[in-house]
Order: structure tokens, then C-alpha cells, then sequence
């Protein structure tokens, strides 16, 4: 019986939430899922490294548990792990924890200005440059070597590609977190990363979806169609791009 108002509420707040969306045309719409399968709850490993730097986060728990998964759904794919868009280390740590978790002879690249968010142009609706610059490289350092203790981090400070891609430029990769913010940054990651990254590899784009990151989400919409590749739009809030062959 309580289920059965529960869903039946789910339903009415969709229903209302859709029907007003529809109205304003603003192609966005607040819903909420039906499915209620939750498999983090048992992963200990997971909550525990989530749990350690959910302080510092700006990317919610659903997305860190798929990027977690994902270096898992990768392990048979050739290649490194690069994030673009790092600001204080949060899904490094994770990422790269699930690395050394699974004895992965990968590296995890960690790329990032350190000075905030670049390449803000008119396809982005919110951000203007500068912002998320309250992170250092120090930090960041301290965090993935020290606290986690991890060794199988590179960490490059710079505008990526165009200042440290050349330092990773042979490198073959089989995911990339791209977590910038910004339509030109993302589209420029993109394209450099989408040539070394090997085919069943997958691109993952953590901005996707929210009316403060419009830029990204169109970015992901401009590829759908593609033959050498899946597009994926999941509600948590990531845009993802399966490479074919």
C-alpha cells in the first residue's frame, strides 16, 4: 500500500513536471526515476573512498559510483585513464583508488589549469572564466600521494591539450572523465583524446544536463550520429561517448 502512494506521487510530480516544462519549451525538466536498484549501498570500498572526500566534491554520488564502475567496465581495454578537470582531486582519488584497487598497471592522468575555468565562450550560458580556482596544485598533490597513497598518478598543470597534451601525446587511452565546464575546453579535450583513445574506450562528460552547462550538453548532442561511436544521456547528469572501432 505505502508503495503504492509512492509511486503514485512519483507519477503525479512527473506528470505536472513535464506538463509545465513542456509549456516553457525550455527543453529541461526536473523527474524523478522509478528505479530504485542502488548498488552502492554494498560496495564498502566505494562508500569508504567516497566518504573521504565528499567535503571537497562538486560531482554528486551517483556520477562518482559510475566512474568508479567504469574504470572497472574498461579494465579489458587497452590504455590509461586521463580526467580533465580536476579542481580539488575528489574523482581522481576515486578513480584512480579503483585503479590500484584492481592491481591495473594504468596510470591516471590528472590534467587542470589550477587556475580556474578556461575558454569561456558564447555557447556557454553561465560560465564566464576564472571560476572553480580555489584548488592549488599542491593540494591536489598532497591529496592523491599522501592521503590516499597512491603511486599511480601524473598530475599536469596547464591548459590541456594545449599546453601539457604533448607531455601524454603517445600515451593510448581507454577512458576519459572530461569534467571542464566550458563548450570550446570540452571540444578541444575531445578531439585530442578521441584518436588515442582505444575502440570499446569510453568518454565521459560530467557536465552534461544542467541549465548552468549548456555548452556541454550541446557538445554531446552535436556527436550523436556518429558512426565510430555510442551516445549516452544518463539522469545523473553525465553525457557518455562509446568508441566503436
Amino acid at each position: 500500500m505505502a508503495r503504492y502512494f509512492i509511486l503514485s506521487l512519483i507519477r503525479l510530480f512527473n506528470f505536472v513536471s513535464f506538463k509545465i516544462s513542456l509549456a516553457l519549451k525550455a527543453g529541461y525538466q526536473i523527474s524523478i526515476p522509478f528505479a530504485t536498484y542502488a548498488p552502492w549501498l554494498k560496495d564498502e570500498a566505494f562508500l569508504n573512498t567516497f566518504d573521504r572526500v565528499r567535503g571537497i566534491s562538486l560531482v554528486n554520488l551517483y556520477q562518482c559510483w559510475e566512474l568508479w564502475k567504469l574504470v572497472d567496465e574498461t579494465e579489458k581495454t587497452p590504455g590509461d585513464v586521463i580526467e580533465v578537470g580536476v579542481f580539488k582531486g575528489a574523482t581522481s582519488a576515486i578513480m584512480a583508488t579503483k585503479l590500484k584497487q584492481n592491481n591495473s598497471p594504468a596510470k591516471f592522468i590528472c590534467c587542470d589549469t589550477f587556475e580556474g575555468v578556461v575558454k569561456a565562450s558564447g555557447a556557454d550560458n553561465f560560465y564566464k572564466g576564472g571560476e572553480h580556482k580555489d584548488t592549488s596544485l599542491n593540494f591536489v598533490t598532497n591529496l592523491l600521494t599522501q592521503t590516499f597513497q597512491l603511486n599511480n598518478v601524473v598530475i599536469l598543470k596547464g591548459i590541456f591539450p594545449d599546453e601539457t597534451g604533448h607531455q601524454v601525446q603517445e600515451n593510448k587511452f581507454r577512458l576519459c572523465h572530461i569534467d571542464v565546464d566550458t563548450y570550446q575546453s570540452g571540444k578541444e579535450v575531445l578531439t585530442w583524446v578521441w584518436d588515442r583513445l582505444s575502440p570499446g574506450g569510453i568518454v565521459v562528460f560530467n557536465d552534461f544536463g544542467y541549465p548552468r552547462t549548456r555548452g556541454i550538453t550541446q557538445l554531446v548532442e552535436e556527436n550523436r550520429g556518429r558512426k565510430d561511436c555510442l551516445v549516452i544521456h544518463n539522469l545523473n547528469g553525465h553525457g557518455m561517448m562509446i568508441k566503436l572501432k
